[in-house]
């Protein structure tokens, strides 16, 4: 029965539900139990419009979403018994939208882990999807490069270390956990650290593996010896052909350069995410309202996304009304 159930789903998130399933889909959620399906089929819908060349033929964004804010607020659903579904759909409103443009985000609160990024990371075919942001169960964030993957466990609980798999180039913000070390397994190369930032490049990985550090320690090792321990400003560069580590001093934020591409607001206030958008879009940013500075989200926007696509999303998941004139950004509402 759940195979029927995720289908159904698909084809409500695609846009391509009759009045008769559409019935269906608000009697499912009427009944509640069917998260993992709803789940299931995100993650489906997702990894569909990543691998098109374009987001499919006759899917109008603005439509379906208004679609799903109807189903959302649609009186058949009983959200004081069940109130589930509106946080299933929302989240299906949100992945239409963010894949669209090329953005991640989810409210404070909102838990990250398997919403909207897959497990296991598969390599960009589309320009605007070329980038990823991923936040680990852990809290931990990875930027990823064009054309790299990552592979992570659903949860780190009861392991001895929190482990992944890299292929490609990635920049790591590890949260610091002592009895808990994070561990990068790149061919025969692992990179170990406790709580740190660093950038990893193995394009090629297990014969060419580059570490760069730019906050805190980690350390780098095969499978027979250390080959470095690294602290800020310093990388390693590892060939198997060579066999020889090369550590030297490096600027790492001119290494880390490719990230910059992406605005990653992880966690953060409106207030610090103004200063964010001042410095990337050269305008500037009036509060007309003290109350919503405090409000809390986590957004990413992959490969310089235009301001007014930033804006609007920032002020969809958090209630604010947003207005850019003149290249000054106005931002009012009631708090949160």
């Amino acid at each position: 029965m759940k195979k029927p159930i995720k289908e159904l789903f698909v084809r409500f998130i695609a846009n391509h539900c009759d009045s008769s399933e559409m019935e269906q889909v608000r009697d499912l959620l009427n009944n509640g139990g069917y998260e993992e399906e709803w789940q299931q089929a995100m993650k489906e819908r997702e990894q569909e419009i990543i691998l098109s060349s374009s987001l499919s033929p006759g899917l109008e964004e603005d439509k379906l979403l208004l679609k799903i804010q109807e189903t959302i607020h649609s009186k058949p659903i009983d959200v004081q018994s069940n109130p589930k579904p509106w946080k299933w759909l929302s989240a299906a409103a949100v992945l239409l939208m963010t894949l669209s443009v090329g953005v991640w985000y989810f409210k404070s609160g909102f838990s990250p882990e398997g919403k909207l990024v897959a497990h296991k990371e598969i390599p960009a075919v589309k320009e605007q999807a070329s980038h990823k942001w991923i936040k680990l169960p852990d809290g931990s964030s990875v930027q990823l490069n064009n054309d790299s993957k990552l592979e992570y466990p659903d949860s780190f609980e009861g392991q001895k270390n929190r482990e992944v798999t890299l292929t490609g180039e990635a920049y790591f913000d590890v949260k610091h956990n002592s009895s808990q070390p994070f561990i990068i397994h790149t061919g025969k190369i692992k990179t170990t650290v406790l709580g740190t930032a660093f950038n990893i490049n193995a394009y090629q990985s297990g014969s060419a593996v580059t570490v760069t550090v730019t906050r805190g320690r980690v350390k780098v090792e095969d499978d027979q010896k250390v080959l470095a321990i690294l602290t800020p400003n310093q990388q390693l560069a590892w060939n198997t052909q060579t066999q020889v580590p090369a550590k030297i001093e490096v600027n790492a934020e001119q290494v880390v350069e490719w990230k910059k591409q992406d605005l990653i607001m992880d966690d953060i206030n409106l207030e610090d995410a103004a200063k964010l958008i001042e410095e990337r879009y050269a305008v500037k940013v009036h509060f007309n309202s003290e109350k919503v500075k405090s409000c809390k989200f986590t957004a990413a926007f992959l490969n310089r996304n235009e301001i007014t696509q930033v804006l609007n999303v920032i002020g969809d998941i958090t209630g604010t009304k947003i207005i850019l004139k003149n290249n000054i950004v106005t931002i009012d509402g009631n708090g949160c």
